[in-house]
């Protein structure tokens, strides 16, 4: 009787666990510097964002992940996602974050996919089954790097 309980639960556990970060842009190298007390200081306020899609030093060349960088300041906390729509799966084809609505979303121009951006999610909101591409943000102060 325990072990057809156990293989029950195993078997509910097996099939419920969803991998939620789970995104069809490919992993690429992320390596990118912000600097919130110059270059970057927009990105200082809530809400606010900055779109990245050449490098700046040279240690960034070749690590701007997939489409380019997606930062923002999601509430004093800094989030940074791929721009590669993952519905499209093409360098070229970007999200674009909403500005109308405190820029807390972002949509694809071309297939209309709404993604959750300001909690640090990437989440889907319609017209997708996958998230954007998650990037980790790491630093303190004013100087912050863009990492995978």
């Amino acid at each position: 009787m325990k072990r057809i309980l156990f293989i029950q639960l195993l078997i509910v556990f097996a099939f419920s666990c969803e991998n939620d970060d789970y995104t069809t842009i490919p992993n690429l190298k992320v390596y990118f510097e912000l600097n919130l007390s110059a270059l970057d200081f927009e990105l200082q306020t809530d809400y606010k964002f900055k779109i990245f899609t050449n490098p700046r030093l040279e240690i960034e060349k070749g690590k701007m992940g997939f489409g380019g960088l997606l930062i923002i300041n999601g509430m004093s906390n800094l989030f940074a996602y791929d721009l590669a729509c993952p519905v499209e799966v093409s360098r070229t084809i970007r999200v674009v974050p909403d500005s109308d609505k405190n820029n807390i979303t972002a949509t694809c121009p071309k297939c209309g996919a709404v993604f959750l951006i300001a909690t640090g999610t990437g989440a889907p909101q319609s017209g997708s089954k996958y998230g954007l591409r998650r990037y980790a943000v790491v630093g303190s102060g004013m100087h912050y790097t863009v990492i995978n």
